[in-house]
């Protein structure tokens, strides 16, 4: 038998496998194609303040302290064991975003769009945007979106060069899916909800579908088989070629406890959580394949190839505690949890990001950043 650990454990490998942004990829799915740790047990946690999504890639764990007690810094660590690997101060306090791409560690706060060399955290280049709600990477074209209200700002990720801007679609919450040389945000174009289209090369409007309402919390998700959108509490699937609705998956009701917080798509499954608990229904016909009515605290899912990983709050299995929990993707059973001693608001802060063997979080436990592994539970 195993002892039971008290301290700090690395994970058994260097996890492999990338989240690089909100989402997973650039395409909103939230799905990576890896696998779920065996078991979700506490492997480490860093002495690294930060209460933000991180991003993960080539073995390295990115986050920032962004705090007014803190030096306002982008930080990396190793994934397996938490070290620290190098800090680049920023000076900088309040909300930020972080990505990763083409090399470069791109942070977003303020009115600044900071690169930093993702090996060595050294500053390659910093521009000036006009605020920030999301960032969005597109891998194939080395792009960097910034999204606010007030539209769109696209640069190169290698060398800052600004690309182009548009403020046909404003106000956006969501982070927009960016898929096959495509933009697809949702926002208010002419004082309507809608979801617009553009190039990603040059930013030239593609097309403008009206929504009944602004999505208030889901995301847009791009695949080969369409675009994605909550549309007035309505799963919707428009053409990725010409905006016209297609199909309708279903309704989530007129409770305010069932607005959709995340959705994923992959494989010819969505999966959508809400407050009220998820639910995965077929991408063509809308059948329900599999629902789980334990509310779900906080947004954000982690699709693995065979398991879906999300906050769930006082489930069955762990009664009066928060937790991260995984569950089959095929028939939503419960596979392992991780469940936060119960205090005041002991929960996680930011959207859980899955690699190959890990899944690293945020919490208010920890004040920072926690990996969870196939490594022997603590004690209590």
């Amino acid at each position: 038998m195993l002892p039971l650990l008290d301290s700090d454990t690395p994970l058994p490998d260097d996890p492999t496998g990338a989240w690089t942004q909100y989402g997973a990829n650039g395409a909103n799915t939230f799905a990576a194609n890896v696998s779920a740790p065996p078991q979700g047990n506490l492997a480490w946690t860093s002495d690294v303040f930060t209460r933000w999504r991180p991003a993960v890639s080539d073995g390295m764990v990115y986050t920032t302290n962004f705090d007014p007690s803190n030096d306002g810094s982008a930080i990396a660590l190793d994934a397996q064991d938490g070290t620290e690997q190098w800090r680049t101060t920023l000076d900088a306090s309040g909300d930020n975003v972080l990505v990763v791409v083409d090399d470069r560690c791109v942070v977003a706060y303020d009115k600044e769009l900071v690169a930093l060399d993702s090996q060595t955290g050294e500053q390659i280049w910093t521009e000036s945007i006009n605020e920030v709600e999301q960032l969005v990477a597109d891998e194939a074209t080395g792009a960097v979106l910034v999204a606010s209200d007030r539209g769109i700002e696209v640069f190169r990720a290698a060398d800052g060069e600004r690309r182009w801007e548009t403020n046909t679609v404003r106000q956006l919450v969501h982070a927009p899916a960016v898929y096959d040389g495509r933009v697809f945000a949702v926002g208010d174009v002419d004082g309507s909800p809608s979801l617009a289209a553009f190039s990603v090369e040059d930013g030239s409007d593609r097309w403008q579908s009206e929504l009944t309402a602004t999505p208030e919390s889901a995301a847009p998700v791009a695949t080969q088989d369409g675009v994605f959108v909550a549309d007035d509490r309505t799963l919707v699937v428009h053409d990725r070629e010409t905006g016209d609705q297609r199909r309708e998956l279903g309704s989530f009701g007129e409770d305010d406890d069932v607005v959709p917080h995340t959705m994923a798509v992959d494989d010819g499954t969505v999966f959508v959580t809400s407050s009220y608990g998820a639910i995965a229904v077929d991408s063509e016909t809308g059948t329900v394949r599999w629902h789980r009515d334990t509310p779900v605290y906080k947004p954000g899912i982690c699709l693995g190839t065979d398991t879906i990983i999300f906050p769930v709050s006082t489930p069955e299995f762990a009664p009066e505690k928060k937790t991260i929990s995984a569950f089959d993707r095929g028939s939503g059973e419960m596979r392992w949890y991780y469940g936060f001693d119960p205090g005041f608001h002991h929960e996680v802060t930011s959207p859980p990001v899955l690699v190959d063997g890990a899944v690293f979080f945020t919490a208010t436990d920890i004040d920072g950043l926690g990996a969870l592994g196939d490594v022997p539970k603590r004690n209590d």
